[in-house]
């Protein structure tokens, strides 16, 4: 859910809460301060009326009344001290003009004149509560309407004065390519928070620029550097091993020997580390159409000594396959995925590849074990490994996969049977 909708949904529920309470409340002020002006009105009424009866010794009412009800009422009574002083009360009469019950407000009190006691009632028309409750509820439905539709006003607005600036910045932030080194450029909607957010992201961006720049410059000068090292000692170890006077001692030719190996293993190691941090950072950039099954066909060809030195049966099932992949890393991928396949296969053992536009699927039977051969893709196996092996082919086929959009994925069908599968997409 976007920002803007939670923020209109927490709006309507609060402002139906605040209409819910104001109608209430509403209600209840209205109808206490109509009492108020009806009871003070019927004092009034009160007052003028004990003056008059102060004056004349009369109550100041009309011979005859013709409607009902009146507004002054008088019965006669005998005793003064069963009475109050002054009663309120809220009642409905008939009222003979209209033909309808109307609500009035009563005030009930005691006087005395000619030697007698009167009670008065004194009666004061008021609304109707549910008229009362029914305007108020009018009203703030009005309201409600304004409401909403200055929400939607207010929405208009943030979305053109301040979700459009951020809408940009993410949109600049989503095609931001780091490998371009390419500045980055944020529009500030000129809200402070926003403003700061812009910022701090314009700083972490210079700072992984730095750091990416950094990181890609050592690597690279790392392993260019280590290569010259590493050439000037197989060199060395070559000259050494054609030396007869030093190579007659079994001793040393076993020791020239074994530094031998270590240098070549440590210079393969060197530059599969150096493709895999190259592949991480994109710098294969350039991609093209490539016919995967033409290149499969043609890595088949080349190995087929291979497979004959190791009497390995190999059967295809090769369909049509059209990549947009660079031709450089589709090599690389062939060729680490066939050298796995014959590299860890048994004597006698068989690869089975099949290929077509969403698949390439390659079994083999294996030496390796699969309670001992997990996480393939992430580390580097030193456990039952070739010995020539350096354990990271299968990380730089992931590698490829993953900056290509492709799902890789093995497993072990039978106990000592190897399958990898890609799944193009």
């Amino acid at each position: 859910m976007s920002l803007i909708k939670l923020i209109r949904r927490y709006l309507f529920i609060s402002i139906l809460v605040v209409l819910l309470v104001g109608c209430i409340s509403h209600f209840l002020i209205f109808r206490f301060f109509i009492h108020y002006s009806s009871d003070q009105m019927l004092k009034d009424q009160k007052a003028r009326i004990e003056n008059y009866i102060i004056k004349n010794d009369t109550l100041p009412l009309a011979p005859t009344l013709v409607l009902k009800p009146a507004r002054i009422e008088e019965t006669a009574i005998e005793s003064f001290q069963m009475l109050p002083k002054e009663v309120f009360r809220d009642t409905v009469m008939y009222s003979e003009e209209t033909g309808i019950f109307t609500p009035y407000r009563q005030l009930y009190f005691t006087v005395s004149y000619k030697d007698k006691y009167h009670l008065i009632t004194l009666n004061q028309p008021t609304i109707i509560s549910n008229d009362l409750f029914y305007a108020i509820v009018s009203s703030l439905l009005i309201l409600l309407i304004l409401f909403v539709l200055f929400t939607y006003v207010v929405e208009y607005l943030l979305k053109r004065n301040v979700w459009k600036p951020l809408n940009y910045n993410l949109q600049k932030l989503h095609e931001y390519d780091l490998k371009a080194n390419t500045v980055l450029e944020l529009n500030n909607p000129g809200i402070a928070e926003f403003d700061e957010i812009n910022d701090v992201i314009m700083r972490m961006v210079d700072k992984i620029n730095a750091d990416y720049e950094n990181s890609r410059l050592f690597t690279e000068d790392a392993s260019h550097e280590m290569q010259t090292p590493l050439s000037i000692i197989k060199s060395k170890m070559d000259l050494l091993m054609q030396n007869p006077t030093l190579m007659q001692d079994a001793e040393n030719e076993r020791s020239i020997e074994a530094i031998s190996r270590a240098v070549s293993r440590l210079s393969r190691l060197n530059k599969s580390l150096l493709l895999i941090t190259k592949i991480n950072n994109d710098q294969y950039e350039q991609k093209d159409d490539v016919r995967l099954d033409k290149k499969l066909r043609l890595y088949l060809s080349d190995l087929e000594e291979l497979f004959e030195a190791k009497n390995l049966a190999v059967k295809t099932n090769v369909e049509s396959c059209n990549l947009y992949i660079n031709s450089s890393l589709t090599e690389i991928l062939l060729s680490n995925l066939l050298s796995n396949a014959v590299r860890h296969n048994r004597a006698e053992g068989w690869i089975d590849i099949y290929l077509d536009k969403y698949n390439l699927i390659i079994s083999n039977t294996c030496k390796i074990g699969q309670e001992t051969s997990n996480n393939l893709f992430n580390r580097i196996t030193f456990h039952n490994k070739v010995e020539d092996s350096l354990g990271l082919g299968l990380n730089i086929v992931k590698s490829i996969c993953d900056k290509n959009g492709y799902t890789i994925e093995y497993d072990y069908p039978e106990e000592d049977i190897f399958r990898i599968t890609i799944i193009f997409h």
